[in-house]
């Protein structure tokens, strides 16, 4: 063809990528559109979407230039800014074409294909066309990877985003790299993947859409990176019991694998909490041993004699009784363990103001011989609530207890300093918050999540019941208490929060 030979109806060249047409009884291989009341031939969809979006924008300047037979070669190409309008249509038309393909393959039962690319691009379609769930069972953990890298994984995500309410579920076998995509999958797009072991996996790869279509695909040699030349056989369908039939297996195995998950996770809380409770028995048998060896030590001594000066006899006795407090605090939050997890614990209400609450509790702390060991200093900065907005109602002793709690904490894990109580008022003025801050080591990130869980210490001493049986107190007042470490300097802040008395709210005993 020469340059000056211009396009007419029937021709047997596409006008826009030049390329020769069959015609006769494979007439089906072009596409024959009515564009401006003359009939034009192109050899694909595509190029007729691409031949009116010329059009519209240039008119007879691209008639002059495909009539010179430019094709995609010519200037336009380059320089063509589809109009909004326009780009809605082209995406319709993009639809339709998907939409045509599956419904092409859907007014058949079961359609058998063995081009690979076929298989892939159907499969494509088929994701696309998604309007409610997707459901696929990958044969191996390389057949995963090989979608990822032909942009499978990545088609799933442009589906999602596109329609929210879309459910996606993948059940695959893993390794380290798809662990990883499988997070990101979760975190990002609320895809869901469940992971298979080696000895359930299958030589099928299946994907359904909608509860209505499924495409099985034989994998023939797994070792292969080209998804053209792993891939065998491709079985689509759109027959009702042959579709559920792969949804059963699917759903099936989704319940096993979600039951495997739970089991494990029970074996694993099982685990840690026997792990726990031998290191509390082992911790608890040295707390209790610590107090209770000078009391029996002392007190023999003052048995065996006869005459101890007033003086020593005092010193002695102070030191028994500084053990036997100790000795019964151990004992009362055992049994605090014990109220707590038998039955709601029990509170003894009455309307406090908080910051006589906390006075109390630095009193009680800093005549501790621990605190007067340390080099450590605890300052008050009450925040000017009145006594009418400070007021509370709460247990007096627990209140006490869980400000002792977090204040021995504090002493326990700061060398040298100060620690700080704060009081403040929540922006909606319903709560106020305590806070005790300290510059000591802070909180390690492996146990910051269990941080007010039973047995979790990390102290030489002490038998990690102490944040628990504060966060129950506070739980059973109405309030909340958290903990972070410091964003500037070291050391770490704990806070509670408690409701604020008021006209309107009145918390019984």
């Amino acid at each position: 063809m020469t340059s000056n030979e211009t396009q007419q109806p029937g021709h047997n060249i596409c006008p826009l990528c030049g390329k020769v047409l069959t015609s006769g009884e494979e007439k089906s291989k072009f596409v024959e559109v009515s564009i401006d009341r003359a009939s034009y031939r192109f050899d694909s969809k595509d190029c007729a979407i691409m031949f009116k979006r010329f059009l519209s924008v240039y008119g007879d300047d691209f008639k002059r230039y495909s009539g010179q037979h430019q094709y995609i070669s010519d200037p336009f190409w380059d320089r063509a800014i589809p109009k909004e309008d326009e780009l809605k249509e082209i995406e319709a038309e993009q639809l339709k074409n998907i939409s045509d393909t599956v419904h092409e393959k859907s007014t058949r039962d079961i359609v058998v294909i063995s081009d690979a690319l076929e298989i892939q691009q159907l499969g494509f379609d088929l994701l696309r066309s998604a309007k409610e769930d997707i459901a696929i069972i990958f044969s191996t953990g390389n057949a995963f990877l090989r979608q990822v890298r032909i942009g499978g994984i990545q088609l799933l995500e442009e589906v999602k985003k596109a329609r929210k309410d879309l459910s996606i579920r993948i059940i695959t076998p893993t390794n380290e790299d798809i662990r990883k995509i499988s997070v990101d999958l979760k975190r990002r797009l609320g895809v869901d993947v469940k992971h298979i072991v080696e000895f359930m996996q299958s030589k099928i790869t299946l994907v359904m859409v909608d509860r209505k279509y499924s495409l099985a695909v034989e994998l023939k040699d797994d070792t292969i990176d080209s998804i053209y030349e792993a891939a065998g056989l491709g079985i689509y369908s759109n027959h009702k019991s042959t579709v559920l039939s792969y949804i059963t297996i699917f759903e099936s195995l989704w319940k096993e694998l979600e039951l495997n998950e739970h089991v494990a996770n029970l074996c694993e809380q099982l685990r840690f909490r026997e792990k726990m409770q031998t290191e509390f028995i082992n911790i608890a048998a040295h707390e209790f041993r610590a107090p209770i060896q000078p009391i029996l030590g002392l007190a023999e001594i003052l048995k065996a004699r006869e005459k101890v000066d007033i003086e020593k006899q005092q010193e002695l006795l102070t030191v028994i009784i500084r053990n036997a407090k100790r000795l019964k605090t151990l004992t009362e939050n055992i049994l605090d363990i014990t109220r707590i997890e038998n039955r709601p614990l029990i509170l003894h209400q009455e309307l406090l103001n908080i910051e006589d609450v906390i006075s109390d509790a630095i009193q009680d702390v800093e005549s501790q011989s621990e605190y007067k060991r340390s080099i450590v200093k605890i300052i008050y900065n009450p925040s000017g609530i009145n006594d009418k907005i400070g007021l509370v109602r709460a247990d007096k002793g627990r209140i006490i207890q869980v400000i002792s709690n977090l204040l021995d904490n504090a002493v326990k894990f700061t060398e040298e300093g100060i620690i700080y109580i704060n009081l403040d008022k929540k922006a909606n003025e319903n709560e106020i918050v305590v806070s005790i801050v300290d510059n000591g080591i802070g909180i390690s990130s492996d146990i910051e999540p269990l941080l007010f869980t039973k047995f979790m210490t990390k102290a030489n001493k002490g038998t990690g019941l102490g944040l628990y049986i504060s966060k129950s107190i506070i739980d059973a007042h109405g309030g909340t208490i958290w903990a972070e470490n410091n964003k500037k300097g070291k050391g770490a802040t704990f806070r509670f929060s408690l409701p604020i008395e008021s006209n309107n709210r009145i918390i019984t005993n």
